[in-house]
C-alpha cells in the first residue's frame, strides 16, 4: 500500500525529562504538530540566567500495516527558533532504547583520553583543589589556556581507580629547579597549573625523579578531539544564492551545543613559539650497547641505563629471537605480532623492555648511538592559506635542516588547531584522522597531508630544532692526555728553582724546572710553570698513584702586579712600562681581553669577548699561551728586562677557528644555513685593562717546601675551539674506566639496572675542562673519547611565527619584546587591528586564532645595498628595501589577554562543559553531509473563492502547506496544487467554514546537495550548483539526518535480518552463530517471518527451546515476553499497538529441536530514534512563544 503523509508520525519516548533516565523506547503517544510544549518544556528564568542544554528523545515512525518502504528518508529542521539565543539541533546515537545519560555521554565524548603527556604529577592532590603542580623536561611546551587533560589513577596502583577531565585556566608559574639524587644534581621545570574545574577526587603524584621510567599512581594524559556525534541544524543564508552557485554563505559553520560565558586571563612574559630538544649524534653510530639476561614478570618493565643520551630512532633491541626497533617517539615495537614491547628515554639514555604475559630468563641485546640533548627555541616558518592555494597537501622547505624528532606542524581546520609531530624516523603523525606527512632530514623537505581542509586566511605553522649548531668532536687529535694543574702555596717561584717529586707505581719520579717555564721529566718537557703566579700544569706519561702526594721544593720572591690601560695604534700595538724593575727573566705574564665579531654578513651581532694570556720566554719575547681557552703560541711582542718597557700586539692579530653563522635568503626569508670556522682579527679597545704580573731581578729569594695532596687530573676537551660542551654528551674511557657527565659532575661504573654511578669529578662545560678526582692505578696517561658534542653558537632569526597560549585574544591587548643579537632590546604593542609597528619590528596578530607573524628589521635605501647577502628584491618597497635584524629566538617574549570559558555546573547547564569545546560550539556542516538549501514563500489569501487560482511566481515547488489564521492545516481536499508550474487552485465547491480566515499558503523551493567543504568563514561548498534563487535572510540551509543509517540503510522499512540457529543459548547477543548449529532449523525460505511498520520494533530476539516443542521468546531490551510451541503460530503482542511484533509460522519449525536450542534473529522497525537538543544561551528572551519546525522527507516507490 502507499505511504501517505499522514502515515509519518512523530512519537514520544518513554520519558520526556532531563533526568538521567529520560528518553528510552518509543511509546504510542504522538507529538502533535503545532501543540505547545509538545516536546520541550518552557524555558525558565534560571535557564535564561545561566543557560542550559535540554535533551529530548523522539521517534520518526512510518505507521503503516505493511512493511512499506520510505526510501532515502531524511529529517531536517526547516525553521530555526526566532530567539537568537536559542538553538535547536538534532543528532542520532543509533540506539532505540538509550536514555539521556547515554546521550549525554555521547555528546561529551567530544574530548577523550589520548596518549600520556610529558607532565608528571608532583606530589599528592586532593578533592577540591583548583590547581595542580607538575614537573617536566625543559622542552615540554606549557599547556595553553583551555587545553584539556585526563587525570587517571590506574587500577594497578594501590589507590582506587579514578579518572577526571580537567581544563586549563592558566599557567600560574613555570620555574626551572635543581634537584639532587644519588647521581648528583639535575634540572626539571616545575609548573603550577590553574584549573577551570575543581578536582572531584584525590590524585596521587610523586617527588621529582631523574628518569621518566619511574611513574606515579596518577598519570596525566593528553586528550583527543573525537567528533563522535554529527549535529544537524538549520541556518539562515547571510548572502543571496542564485542559480549556478557552488557555495552558500552562513554566519558560521558552528552551532551551539552548550551555553558558555567568557572571562579574561592575562598572560605575560611567555616565550614565543615552542621549545625543542634536538638529540644530535655525539659519537659513532651503534657504539653504545648492553647484553644481559633477565626474567620478565607480566607487564613489568625491565630497564637498562646506558649512561648517555641516545639518537632518536636508532635503538635496536633483540630479546631472545625477537627484534624490536625504535619508532622515534619513545616506543619499541616489532614488525611481527609479539608480547614484547618497550620504551626509550632518549635524553636520559634509558631503555625499558616489557613482556605482556611474562617469561623466564631471556637473553637481551641493546644497541644504540650516543647523542647530546640541545634545548633551544625552535625555528619557525609559515604558509598562509588563501583562496588560491587552499588544499590538503602542503610543502615546506625547512632551513636550517631539522633534527629528527623536533618537527611540529600546526594547522587550523574549522577553528580548531590540529598538530602533527615528528616521530624521529621521517614521518609526521597526528591523532587519528588529523593528517600525516614525511620529512627528509638531509634536505629539509617536508610534505604535509592535512586530515581536514585548513581554514581560509589561517596559517600553517612549522616549528623545529636543528643539529647544525653542534659538532661531534670524537676523534679530535688535538685533545691531549690529562694533566695535573695546581698553584704553589707562595704564589710565585724563582725560575730554575722548582723541583717536584711524584710517586708513580710506588717509585719516586723527579720533575725539574728548566728556568724558561718548562718542567722536565727524564729530560723531556712535560709541563709549564708561570713563575709570577705559581701556576703549574704537568702532563706526565704516567699519572701518579691516586693516593699519593706531591713533594715540592722551590725558591720564591714577591710577585708584582700592574693594570695599565693603554691605547692601541692603528696596527693594534700598545706600549707601556712596568712600574718597577729590572724585571726577572721568564716571570712576565700578561692578561687582557679582546673581542671578535661572529658576523661576516654586515648583520648586527654582539662581539665575543676572549681572554688572552701571554708570557715572556726568558729571551725578551712575549709569546701567546691561550686565547679564549684555546691554545695559542704566536709571538705578540717584547719586554725590555732592564727598563720594563713592553711593546704588545694587543689587537689586530688573528684568532684561529672562530665559528661564524652563515645566513642566506631562503624562500624570501633570511635564515641560518650553517656555520664556518674562520681565522678572524682580534680587536683591542682603547682604555681596556692589561693585567701584568712579574718579579724583580736580583731580589732576595726565600726557600719553600710543600707537600700537597694530589690535585685533580684535568682534561681539556676543546683545546682548539671556543665552543661550549653540550651537557650529557661526554663519555670517555681512561685507565679501564668509562666516565660520563651528569649535570656538571663526572661518574664512572654506571649501574645498568639503576643508572647510579660513582662520583669521579667535575666538568666545566663553558671552558671544556674536566677535573678527575678518581682514577685507576696503572696504565698510560691516555684518553679515548667515545662521545663529545660541542655547541657552536646560537644563531639569530629575522622572522617568527607562533601561536599565543590560547585563543581568542582580546583585541588591542598584545605586547612583544625581543633582544637583538648585539644585546639591544626591541619592543612593540599591537593596535586594535592587530598591527605590530615599532622600531625594527613589523607584523600582525590575528585575534581570533592567536597567530602572530612578526618581522625584525627596518627599511633602508636600496642604493648601495644591492650586493649585501641579506638583500632580497621581493622586499623592495619603492626606493627602500627591508633590511633584516637578527634577534635571539630565546628572547622573544609576548603578553596578551586570552578569553576563556567560565565553568558552570553540569547540573545547571545540563552537560559537562569540560569535555566539550571551550566555546560550546560544534560543527553543523561536514564534508559528505546531505544539506537542503531551501526558501519558503508565504501567500496570504484573505477570502478564498471556489476555483480561485493562486500563482506563486516560480516553478518546481518542493512542498506546499495551507494553514488557517489559527495555524491549523487545511485539508488537502479543498485545493489542488501544480508543483511543477507553481500554483494552487481552490476546489469548487469550496467549504472553509471550519477554518479561521485568512489562509496562508506556504510553498518551498529547495535543492538537496552534498557538502564538499565547509569553511571557517561560513562558506559552505556544495557538490552541484543551485537551481533556484535564495534571498538573503529568508533562505535557509539545513543539514539532513539520514534516518535509515541507524538501521544500516538509507530507507525506513520494517524487516527481519540475521536469522540463524545454534545448539546452545549462551546469553550473548551476537549477530553470528556461536558454537555448533542446532539439529533443527527454521524454514524461513518458505515461511518467512512477517513484520509491519506499525508493530515491529528494532530488537534482537532469541527463541529458546525449553523442550523439544516448547520455547520462550526473549528480547535483548524487552526481556522475556512470551512462550509458545511448534504447533502454533508465534505472534508475541506489542503492547503499544495490540498487534504482534512479528509472526513466525508453525509450519516453519520442523523437528529435531531440544532444550536450550535457540533461533536468533533481529527485527528492524520502520522507525528511527532522534535526539533533539535545545541550547539556551544566557540572556533576555525575545517573544513569549517560540518554535522550530521538523520535517521528514522521503520517496515512495512507484509514486
Amino acid at each position: 500500500m502507499t505511504i501517505l503523509a499522514t502515515d509519518i508520525k512523530l512519537r514520544q519516548s518513554q520519558r520526556l525529562t532531563d533526568n538521567p533516565d529520560g528518553g528510552g523506547r518509543m511509546v504510542q503517544t504522538e507529538i502533535i504538530d503545532g501543540a505547545m510544549n509538545n516536546l520541550f518544556p518552557d524555558i525558565g528564568d534560571e535557564e535564561r540566567t545561566t543557560g542550559r542544554t535540554t535533551l529530548r528523545k523522539m521517534f520518526v515512525h512510518v505507521d503503516t500495516p505493511a512493511p512499506d518502504v520510505l526510501k532515502d528518508a531524511i529529517a531536517v529542521l526547516i525553521d530555526p527558533p526566532a530567539d537568537p539565543r536559542v538553538t535547536v539541533t538534532m543528532f542520532a546515537t543509533g540506539s532505540y532504547s538509550d536514555v539521556r545519560l547515554d546521550a549525554k555521554n555521547r555528546v561529551e565524548s567530544y574530548i577523550t583520553r589520548g596518549t600520556e603527556s610529558r607532565f608528571v604529577l608532583l606530589g599528592n592532590h586532593f578533592s577540591g583543589q583548583m590547581t595542580i603542580q607538575v614537573y617536566a623536561m625543559k622542552d615540554a611546551p606549557s599547556p595553553d589556556i583551555n587545553d584539556n587533560f585526563s587525570l587517571l589513577t590506574l587500577a594497578s596502583s594501590e589507590h582506587e581507580p579514578a579518572e577526571q577531565y580537567v581544563r586549563v585556566k592558566g599557567v600560574l608559574s613555570r620555574t626551572t629547579r635543581t634537584f639532587t639524587d644519588d647521581q648528583g644534581a639535575f634540572e626539571r621545570d616545575v609548573l603550577v597549573i590553574e584549573l577551570v574545574n575543581a578536582l572531584l577526587r584525590d590524585f596521587y603524584g610523586q617527588e621529582v625523579v631523574r628518569y621518566s621510567a619511574t611513574k606515579p599512581a596518577t598519570r596525566i594524559y593528553e586528550t583527543n578531539v573525537v567528533e563522535a556525534t554529527s549535529y544537524h541544524s538549520v541556518k539562515r543564508l547571510t548572502a543571496a544564492g542564485k542559480p549556478g552557485d557552488l557555495a552558500v554563505q552562513v554566519d558560521t559553520p558552528y552551532v551551539s551545543i552548550v551555553p558558555t560565558s567568557t572571562a579574561e586571563t592575562p598572560v605575560s612574559d611567555v616565550l614565543a613559539g615552542m621549545g625543542t630538544i634536538s638529540q644530535v649524534p655525539s659519537g659513532p653510530a651503534g657504539s653504545l650497547g648492553q647484553t644481559f639476561s633477565a626474567s620478565f614478570a607480566a607487564g613489568v618493565p625491565v630497564s637498562r641505563y646506558l649512561g648517555t643520551g641516545l639518537v632518536v630512532g636508532a635503538v635496536r633491541v633483540v630479546a631472545g629471537s625477537v627484534e624490536l626497533t625504535d619508532d622515534g617517539t619513545g616506543g619499541l615495537a616489532s614488525a611481527v605480532a609479539t608480547p614484547w614491547s618497550g620504551t626509550v628515554d632518549y635524553q636520559s639514555g634509558v631503555v625499558a623492555l616489557t613482556h605482556a604475559s611474562g617469561v623466564g630468563s631471556t637473553s637481551v641485546s641493546i644497541t644504540a648511538s650516543p647523542a647530546g640533548s640541545i634545548p633551544m627555541q625552535g625555528f619557525t616558518d609559515e604558509i598562509e592559506v588563501t583562496q588560491n592555494n587552499q588544499g590538503m597537501v602542503w610543502l615546506f622547505q625547512l632551513t636550517p635542516l631539522p633534527a629528527p624528532g623536533t618537527v611540529v606542524v600546526d594547522y587550523r581546520a574549522l577553528g580548531r588547531w590540529i598538530r602533527l609531530t615528528d616521530n624521529g624516523r621521517g614521518r609526521l603523525l597526528g591523532k587519528p584522522g588529523q593528517g600525516t606527512g614525511t620529512i627528509n632530514y638531509q634536505t629539509g623537505s617536508v610534505v604535509v597531508t592535512a586530515g581536514a581542509l585548513p581554514d581560509l586566511k589561517s596559517s600553517i605553522i612549522s616549528n623545529w630544532g636543528t643539529p647544525i649548531i653542534a659538532e661531534a668532536r670524537v676523534g679530535d687529535t688535538a685533545i691531549l692526555p690529562p694533566a695535573l694543574r695546581f698553584v704553589l702555596g707562595e704564589g710565585s717561584a724563582v725560575p730554575g728553582t722548582v723541583q717536584l717529586t711524584l710517586r708513580v707505581g710506588g717509585a719516586n719520579v723527579a720533575v725539574t724546572d728548566n728556568g724558561n717555564g718548562g718542567l722536565l721529566i727524564g729530560g723531556q718537557v712535560r709541563g709549564q710553570i708561570s713563575y709570577s703566579t705559581g701556576e703549574i700544569s704537568l702532563r706526565p706519561l704516567n699519572l701518579p698513584d691516586a693516593d699519593s702526594q706531591l713533594s715540592i721544593n722551590y725558591d720564591w720572591g714577591q710577585p708584582l702586579h700592574a693594570a695599565p690601560q693603554p691605547v692601541p695604534d692603528s696596527a693594534g700595538i700598545v706600549s707601556f712600562t712596568l712600574p718597577q724593575g729590572p724585571v726577572r727573566q721568564g716571570t712576565v705574564i700578561l692578561d687582557w681581553l679582546v673581542s671578535v665579531r661572529r658576523d661576516r654578513d654586515d648583520l648586527s651581532s654582539a662581539p665575543q669577548a676572549m681572554r688572552v694570556i701571554a708570557k715572556d720566554d726568558g729571551a725578551g719575547n712575549l709569546v701567546g699561551v691561550s686565547v679564549g681557552d684555546t691554545a695559542f703560541s704566536t709571538v705578540l711582542g717584547a719586554v725590555n728586562y732592564s727598563t720594563g718597557a713592553v711593546s704588545l700586539q694587543a689587537g689586530k692579530f688573528m684568532v684561529r677557528q672562530v665559528s661564524y653563522p652563515v645566513y642566506e635568503i631562503r624562500s624570501g626569508r633570511l635564515k641560518v644555513v650553517g656555520y664556518e670556522r674562520l681565522d678572524v682579527l682580534a680587536q683591542f679597545s682603547a682604555g681596556s685593562i692589561v693585567s701584568a704580573g712579574w718579579m724583580l731581578a736580583g731580589e732576595a729569594a726565600q726557600s719553600a717546601q710543600e707537600v700537597m695532596p694530589l690535585p685533580a687530573v684535568q682534561l681539556q676537551l676543546t683545546p682548539t675551539i671556543s665552543d661550549s660542551i653540550v651537557p650529557g654528551s661526554v663519555r670517555f674511557a681512561f685507565r679501564g674506566r668509562t666516565y660520563v657527565d651528569r649535570s656538571g659532575g663526572l661518574y664512572h661504573s654506571i649501574d645498568p639496572t639503576t643508572g647510579s654511578g660513582i662520583y669521579a669529578g667535575t666538568i666545566d662545560y663553558a671552558a671544556g675542562v674536566v677535573n678527575l678526582v678518581q682514577w685507576l692505578a696503572g696504565g698510560e696517561n691516555t684518553v679515548q673519547i667515545q662521545s663529545l658534542l660541542t655547541r657552536i653558537a646560537d644563531p639569530g632569526v629575522a622572522v617568527s611565527f607562533f601561536r599565543a597560549p590560547g585563543s581568542p585574544l582580546r583585541p588591542g591587548m598584545f605586547t612583544l619584546r625581543a633582544t637583538r643579537i648585539d644585546g639591544e632590546l626591541l619592543t612593540v604593542t599591537a593596535d586594535i587591528n592587530g598591527v605590530l609597528s615599532a622600531a625594527e619590528i613589523r607584523g600582525k596578530v590575528d585575534w581570533e586564532s592567536g597567530v602572530v607573524k612578526v618581522q625584525f628589521g627596518q627599511l633602508v635605501p636600496v642604493a648601495g645595498n644591492e650586493g649585501k647577502p641579506w638583500f632580497d628584491p621581493d622586499q623592495v618597497e619603492g626606493d627602500q628595501v627591508w633590511r633584516p635584524t637578527l634577534v635571539l629566538p630565546g628572547t622573544i617574549y609576548m603578553g596578551a589577554v586570552v578569553y576563556r570559558s567560565i565553568p558552570l555546573s553540569e547540573v545547571v547547564i545540563g552537560l559537562s562543559s569540560v569535555r566539550l569545546p571551550s566555546d560550546g560550539r560544534a560543527p553543523a556542516f561536514k564534508p559528505g553531509q546531505t544539506v537542503l538549501i531551501h526558501h519558503t514563500a508565504k501567500h496570504v489569501v484573505p477570502s478564498p473563492q471556489a476555483g480561485q487560482l493562486v500563482a506563486f511566481g516560480r516553478g518546481r515547488i518542493a512542498g506546499i502547506e495551507v494553514r488557517d489564521a489559527d495555524g491549523r492545516p487545511v485539508d488537502a481536499a479543498w485545493f489542488t496544487a501544480d508543483l511543477d508550474v507553481g500554483n494552487l487552485r481552490f476546489s469548487d465547491p469550496l467549504n472553509l467554514a471550519a477554518y479561521a480566515l485568512p489562509l496562508t499558503i506556504s510553498e518551498r523551493v529547495e535543492d538537496r546537495r552534498l557538502v564538499v567543504q565547509p569553511q571557517i568563514t561560513g562558506e559552505i561548498e556544495i557538490n552541484t550548483s543551485l537551481t533556484h534563487d535564495y534571498p538573503v535572510g529568508e533562505a535557509m540551509i539545513s543539514t539532513a539526518l539520514r534516518l535509515g543509517e541507524a538501521n544500516g540503510s538509507l530507507d525506513l522499512q520494517a524487516r527481519v535480518v540475521s536469522l540463524f540457529d545454534q545448539a546452545a543459548w549462551t546469553n550473548v547477543w551476537a549477530d553470528s552463530p556461536s558454537g555448533s548449529v542446532a539439529p533443527g532449523t527454521y524454514n524461513d525460505t518458505d515461511y518467512p517471518l512477517a513484520v509491519t511498520n506499525k508493530d515491529a520494533i528494532t530488537e534482537r530476539w532469541a527463541v529458546r527451546f525449553t523442550s523439544a516443542t516448547q520455547f520462550e521468546v526473549i528480547g535483548e531490551t524487552v526481556g522475556t515476553i512470551s512462550a509458545g510451541n511448534t504447533t502454533t503460530d508465534l505472534a508475541p503482542i506489542n503492547p503499544r499497538t495490540g498487534q504482534p511484533y512479528f509472526v513466525m509460522k508453525k509450519e516453519g519449525w520442523g523437528t529435531g529441536w531440544s532444550t536450550n536450542n535457540v533461533v536468533r534473529f533481529n527485527t528492524v522497525g520502520g522507525l528511527a530514534p532522534v535526539w533533539m537538543m535545545r541550547t539556551t544561551l544566557p540572556g533576555t528572551p525575545e517573544g513569549a512563544t517560540d518554535s522550530t519546525r521538523f520535517q521528514v522527507i522521503g520517496n515512495i516507490p512507484g509514486e
